[in-house]
C-alpha cells in the first residue's frame, strides 16, 4: 500500500514540474527540451525526502507536492550541471546535446526552482528559498573543491562530500520540515551524514563505471587517498592502474578482478568503516528528534536502513 501511494504521489510531484515549465517557458524549443528531460526522469528521491520529512514533523500542507516539485527541479539542474563539469554520463539525454544549449537549460531548471518556491502560499516560503539558497551555495562550494581536485586529506575530502552531497539531502530534507512549521537544527547535522554515506557508496561504484571520469582523472576521492598511503603492494598495483591509462577494468581483466584487489588492498573495508561512522551519526541524530517513537522508526527505515551496509552489498 505505501509503494503505491508514494508512486501516486511522484506522479502529483512530477505534474507539478511539467506546470512549472509549461507556465513559466515560453519558448518552445527550450520548454520541449525541458519536458523531455523531466519525462526522462523515472525516480524521485529528494521528492520524497521532502514529503517523508513533512509528514515525519506531523506536516498536512496541501502544496506538499509543489514543493517537492521544486526540489526536483532543483536537484536536476545540479545533477546536469555536475555532469557537464565532470564531463561524464555521456547517457545522460543533456550530455547527447550540445553542451551550450544543456548548460542554459540547467540554469533554467535551477531558476525555475526558485519560483515554483515564491508561487507557494504558504508563510514559510521566504524561510524556505532561504534554505534553499544556502544549501545551493554550499553544494556549489564542494563542487567547487571537487573540481579543483586538490583535496590532500581525509578531513578535506569529508568536509567536500558534505557540502556537495550533504547540502542537497539538507535541502529537500529540511524545506520539508520547514513547510510543516517546525525548524530543529538536527535535520540538517543528520542530512549531512547521510550525504557523506550516498557519496561513499557513489564513488565506490564509480571505480567500476567506464562511463565516469573519477579513475581517469585520478579525483581525490576517499578511496584514492587511502590507495596514495600504499599500506601494501596491492594499493601500489591498484594505482599503477589508474597511471596506467588504460580503463581500469580492463587492466585488471575484469570488474570481479578490480573488486577483490579493493579488499585486498583494504580500500573496501577502509569505505565500510567511513560510511558506517556516517551513518551511526546520523541515526543517533534521528533518534534525537523530537517527534513520536513511531515517526523516528517510519525515518529511519526510509534513511537508514537503505544506507546501512550491513543490509545491502556494495
Amino acid at each position: 500500500m505505501e509503494v503505491i501511494l508514494i508512486e501516486a504521489k511522484s506522479l502529483v510531484v512530477k505534474q507539478h514540474m511539467i506546470h512549472t515549465i509549461t507556465s513559466c517557458v515560453t519558448n518552445t524549443d527550450l520548454r520541449n527540451l525541458l519536458l523531455t528531460f523531466i519525462n526522462n526522469k523515472e525516480d524521485l528521491p529528494f521528492a520524497d525526502l521532502t514529503m517523508i520529512h513533512h509528514q515525519s514533523f506531523n506536516g498536512k500542507d496541501e502544496e506538499m507536492p509543489k514543493l517537492a516539485a521544486a526540489v526536483e527541479l532543483l536537484i536536476l539542474s545540479f545533477d546536469m550541471l555536475d555532469d557537464l563539469e565532470d564531463l561524464d554520463n555521456e547517457d545522460e539525454p543533456w550530455m547527447k546535446i550540445e553542451h551550450p544549449i544543456a548548460l542554459n537549460a540547467a540554469t533554467t531548471l535551477y531558476t525555475l526552482s526558485k519560483l515554483a518556491i515564491l508561487s507557494l502560499q504558504s508563510s514559510k516560503k521566504l524561510q524556505i528559498l532561504e534554505a534553499f539558497l544556502k544549501f545551493s551555495v554550499q553544494a556549489m562550494e564542494g563542487q567547487h573543491v571537487d573540481l579543483k581536485n586538490d583535496t590532500l586529506t581525509e578531513e578535506e575530502c569529508l568536509e567536500a562530500m558534505k557540502n556537495k552531497s550533504g547540502s542537497l539531502i539538507a535541502l529537500a530534507s529540511v524545506s520539508g520540515m520547514l513547510l510543516a512549521g517546525v525548524n530543529t537544527p538536527s535535520v540538517e547535522r543528520y542530512s549531512y551524514q547521510l550525504g557523506i554515506a550516498a557519496q561513499i557508496d557513489n564513488d565506490f561504484r564509480d571505480l567500476f563505471n567506464p562511463h565516469k571520469n573519477d579513475v581517469s582523472t585520478q579525483k581525490k576521492t576517499l578511496a584514492y587517498l587511502y590507495l596514495q598511503k600504499k599500506y601494501n603492494q596491492h594499493a601500489i598495483d591498484i594505482l599503477e592502474g589508474f597511471h596506467s591509462g588504460r580503463p581500469i577494468n580492463e587492466y585488471f581483466d575484469s570488474a570481479l578482478n578490480l573488486k577483490q584487489k579493493l579488499i585486498d588492498a583494504g580500500v573496501a573495508q577502509y569505505l565500510n568503516v567511513m560510511k558506517q561512522i556516517a551513518v551511526n551519526k546520523a541515526t543517533r541524530l534521528i533518534r534525537q528528534l523530537p517527534i513520536e517513537q513511531h515517526q523516528c522508526e517510519h525515518l529511519n527505515a526510509h534513511l537508514i536502513i537503505k544506507l546501512n551496509p550491513k543490509n545491502k552489498e556494495r
